[in-house]
């Protein structure tokens, strides 16, 4: 599907002002008189100073409504994930209703372009997909989409994103997984951008710290988005609630659920650092209930995160969505629809930074 770079979307609104004020105030509700577990105590200690109740027994912080306004207030509505190129010509402006789709990640296999087959993902896909997406128009940003699994899990985060660095001169984005190679990605970055001021003007990566559903902020990914803001380095705080998992199995729940999660992730960003570009993050989607099997190409995907970009467009935060996936093991008649149909109605409704939308199969498992 050929999305133009910053394409205006915005028209497909499946919920109406009454739905979108009264997931408001449910995931408010949450905030004042359920709380959020928060399962270290650094982050405890920032939320209770700035005014939330903290019950230590349960390690449960409840947040008053006009604190959660305060907080995500100070976060941008415009972050600018910027490219190399000297015009600026590869830069994301995600925020608003504007449209912008790339790679996600992280698969652990790849379809190998040789054989057709799938096979364990190495770090010379990682260089691949970097070579590929710097060559296709309508990719606009490099997710890191496959993990080395030929690498010591230490030597991870600093040889995925130089890998991609000296391939592709979009903007990278991804996962990251110790406090120490967030250390090492970001003065890699600020050695080629020549200063770490340059690299503040201009982040051209950014970093994604999955919430834990429901109502959670987990000390290893909170550790990490922590240390990213501190660096003030664009985040990404997406929650990934799944229906009749970790979600209740309507819809409306599930956004609930989304929401809370992610602003929870939203205000951590704001307390260690105010005015971290920080981006509001959907992954949500649905679960099989005959095996529990987690549902990538579900069209129900699409509705929640095309309703996300309402509420992100609500909360005047820019989104990282989720869609373009597909569920089938091959590229394939199935591959084609889910991709297609989840990747346009996400588009439409404006969804910002769409990741996963090219090239994913097998649940989340391949990279093709």
């Amino acid at each position: 599907m050929k999305i133009r770079r910053g394409l205006s979307g915005g028209q497909y609104k499946p919920l109406n002002d009454q739905d979108i004020k009264k997931i408001h105030e449910t995931s408010m509700r949450v905030f004042a008189e359920i709380g959020v577990q928060v399962n270290f105590s650094e982050a405890r200690e920032l939320f209770r100073h700035a005014g939330a109740e903290v019950e230590e027994s349960s390690r449960v912080v409840k947040v008053p409504p006009d604190l959660v306004q305060e907080l995500i207030s100070k976060a941008p509505s415009m972050v600018t994930l910027c490219g190399r190129a000297e015009n600026g010509e590869l830069d994301c402006e995600i925020g608003g209703d504007k449209v912008y789709m790339g790679t996600g990640g992280t698969a652990l296999n790849v379809q190998d372009p040789g054989s057709r087959d799938a096979r364990r993902s190495q770090l010379k896909d990682v260089m691949n997909m970097a070579r590929l997406v710097e060559a296709l128009d309508n990719i606009h940003f490099y997710m890191l989409n496959v993990y080395p699994n030929d690498l010591p899990d230490e030597d991870i985060d600093v040889n995925r994103f130089g890998a991609a660095l000296n391939r592709t001169r979009k903007h990278v984005m991804g996962g990251v997984y110790t406090v120490e190679g967030v250390r090492n990605v970001i003065k890699m970055a600020e050695i080629i951008a020549g200063s770490p001021e340059e690299l503040r003007k201009r982040p051209f990566i950014s970093m994604v710290t999955c919430n834990i559903s429901p109502f959670k902020l987990d000390k290893s990914y909170g550790e990490l988005a922590m240390e990213v803001a501190r660096n003030r380095i664009p985040v990404v705080v997406p929650a990934e609630p799944l229906c009749g998992a970790t979600a209740p199995i309507t819809l409306a729940g599930n956004i609930v659920v989304q929401t809370v999660d992610t602003l929870a992730g939203v205000m951590l960003t704001q307390l260690v650092n105010p005015g971290t570009p920080v981006l509001y993050g959907c992954i949500s989607s649905i679960t099989d209930l005959r095996d529990m099997k987690y549902l990538s190409g579900a069209v129900e995907m699409g509705l929640m995160n095309a309703a996300s970009a309402q509420m992100a467009r609500f909360y005047q935060l820019p989104l990282y969505s989720t869609a373009g996936m597909s569920d089938s093991k091959v590229n394939d008649a199935q591959s084609a629809y889910e991709s297609a149909i989840t990747g346009l109605m996400v588009a439409l409704a404006g969804g910002n930074c769409i990741h996963d939308a090219a090239g994913f199969l097998e649940f989340c498992m391949t990279a093709s």
